[in-house]
């Protein structure tokens, strides 16, 4: 028999740390249950304990794919530590599988795909999941948190729920976003940012169609737009959490500074 040892697993940003046992069946319960999951999908490559910790800038439950990049980056972590060689649609696979089955999110491949492979990717979701890069372009985008509590888990449940009962209004603009959705991929290889941003607009407007979308979210569209964004969204299942606003190099600093009067935490990026 392998002595396993035990590892411990530390959330440097909310002081919280956990010892597991690996000769035991690790519980996948409390705030760190991600990498827990993870542990237990790759025990076969674990030979000896260990230590991992976590510090993050990414704000929790806020349709940014926190729990998504936890999973990846302990994926990447510990295949680099054992030099395991995945590919990126691999790592999406074994990160979709991790959070669906053992952690029963009911999540789709969306969050999997578009961290594991990066960039600007179009991306398929199915059983036959892919993800295609559309575009080698620089698109400066700022990220800002409504800083409301959300629910994300219960949100899709209830849009199923009304897929599932073929709510019409529902329907009609989910419909009508799988057409931005392809517009915005012949606009990202055509490199027409004010299209995107034009779509971007489109798209706000269909969530606030499916219920998804919360006066605080549509404020800070408003703000960013008012301040010379391209366009403006929020950010994954909606009812809280981030929106995202497309710029200009020579406004992006300015929306940056819009959002953050109003009181919003802001981040500025460069996709690449």
């Amino acid at each position: 028999a392998v002595e396993l040892g035990a590892d411990a697993v530390i959330g440097v940003d909310i002081d919280y740390e956990e010892t597991m046992d690996l000769n035991r069946t690790i519980t996948l319960e409390g705030p760190l249950r991600y990498i827990k999951a993870v542990i237990n999908r790759m025990s076969g490559h674990i030979n000896t304990g260990f230590d991992i910790a976590v510090q993050s800038e990414i704000p929790i439950g806020a349709g940014m794919s926190s729990s998504t990049a936890l999973t990846i980056a302990a994926i990447r972590a510990i295949a680099q530590w054992k030099n395991l060689t995945f590919s990126p649609a691999e790592i999406a696979e074994l990160s979709f599988v991790t959070e669906n089955l053992d952690l029963k999110t009911g999540c789709g491949r969306m969050d999997q795909y578009a961290i594991s492979f990066g960039g600007i990717t179009y991306i398929t979701t199915d059983k036959n999941a892919q993800a295609e890069r559309i575009a080698h372009m620089h698109v400066p985008i700022i990220v800002a948190d409504s800083c409301e509590s959300h629910n994300t888990e219960d949100l899709q449940i209830w849009l199923r729920d009304r897929i599932k009962k073929r709510d019409v209004t529902l329907m009609d603009s989910l419909s009508r976003v799988v057409e931005i959705v392809e517009e915005g991929k012949r606009a990202f290889q055509s490199g027409n940012l004010n299209a995107l941003g034009s779509l971007m607009i489109r798209q706000q407007k269909e969530e606030n169609l499916m219920g998804t979308a919360t006066e605080k979210l549509n404020s800070m569209c408003t703000v960013a737009l008012q301040s010379g964004a391209l366009g403006a969204k929020q950010m994954g299942a909606g009812g809280g959490g981030c929106i995202i606003a497309l710029c200009q190099p020579d406004t992006i600093d300015l929306v940056k500074k819009a959002l953050a009067r109003e009181g919003y935490p802001v981040w500025k990026y460069n996709i690449v």
